[in-house]
């Protein structure tokens, strides 16, 4: 009798403030049998700890939101990461991709909150960064998406970005 999988699992992680916890509730909405539209944004409060999400993509698929304040014991969860959804600063960015047992993981960085007025396009951002750079020091593979998960735009990516990289198991 072959052992059953748990479901892969994504980490999301971001500065305190980033909109993870939306983003996440978003996701969920979209990847729903029958997704009803996203309606207007619920409120959400900063997540102490972690939170544990499931998407249907159609595999089933936990997404673990590790809260900004948590950041100092985020190495802890690294080694049980399938993909990993990065909502954050540069420099907790490249603490992340330099960390050994991220070193083949997926990355999707997400410039969420393109909603806001003072919003800077995904070039300024890229640029702001230095993607160029870190996408060619980096040794596993990055995409990059703008999001909000207030309005929605780009969360249909966001999915269609873990459906492809998580795919079936094997």
């Amino acid at each position: 009798m072959a052992a059953v999988r748990p479901p892969p699992t994504v980490l999301l992680l971001g500065a305190a403030g980033g909109g993870k916890s939306l983003l996440v509730r978003r996701l969920r909405q979209l990847s729903a049998e029958e997704p009803a539209g996203l309606g207007e944004p619920p409120a959400t409060l900063p997540t102490v700890g972690t939170n544990l999400t499931d998407l249907r993509l159609p595999r089933k698929v936990t997404v673990r939101e590790l809260g900004g304040c948590m950041g100092p014991i985020w190495p802890s969860y690294y080694s049980e990461c399938s993909a990993l959804l990065v909502s954050s600063s540069c420099i907790q960015l490249l603490s992340v991709l330099s960390a050994a047992p991220l070193a083949s993981v997926p990355v999707l960085v997400l410039f969420n909150k393109i909603d806001l007025p003072c919003y800077m396009s995904l070039l300024e951002m890229k640029s702001l960064f230095r993607m160029q750079d870190i996408v060619s020091c980096a040794t596993q593979p990055i995409t990059m998406l703008e999001t909000s998960a207030r309005d929605g735009t780009g969360l249909a990516d966001v999915l269609q970005w873990l459906r492809a990289t998580l795919g079936n198991p094997h």
